[in-house]
């Protein structure tokens, strides 16, 4: 008699309820408020106190999730490690941080950084 291996499921970042993206969620896993979160996805902040995220919504910041599945895995599910990553500045960005490149509507830059440190591809990480 033979048995399988249990397949493993990844943890789902506690951004969805019901399934779906809560944008109420996702501002509070990363510690910003309503309008800072408007600003990232590029959405009214209206969208975001109804917690609505439309097809379209949640296709613009889909680099946004992607980066924070991968720190999710780097700090083994710990939501205050990546708030705190969001937070520190860094040395290859002269001092902005994570949050700052976000609210200026550079995800790919975090997206990128965040690859690098996934990946070990970042000197000094």
């Amino acid at each position: 008699m033979t048995t399988s291996a249990v397949p493993t499921v990844k943890p789902v970042l506690p951004i969805y309820k019901s399934g779906n993206l809560s944008l109420k969620q996702l501002a509070k896993f990363i510690d910003v408020n309503y309008s800072q979160l408007s600003k990232i996805a590029g959405v009214n902040s209206r969208t975001i106190e109804r917690d609505l995220a439309s097809t379209k919504t949640t296709q613009k910041i889909q680099p946004l999730i992607y980066a924070l599945k991968m720190l999710w895995e780097l700090t083994n599910g710990s939501q205050t490690d990546i708030q705190a990553w969001l937070k520190e500045p860094l040395v290859e960005w002269r001092g902005i941080s994570p949050l700052d490149r976000l609210l200026d509507n550079d995800v790919d830059a975090v997206v990128q950084i965040v690859e690098r440190i996934y990946y070990g591809d970042s000197a000094g990480y």
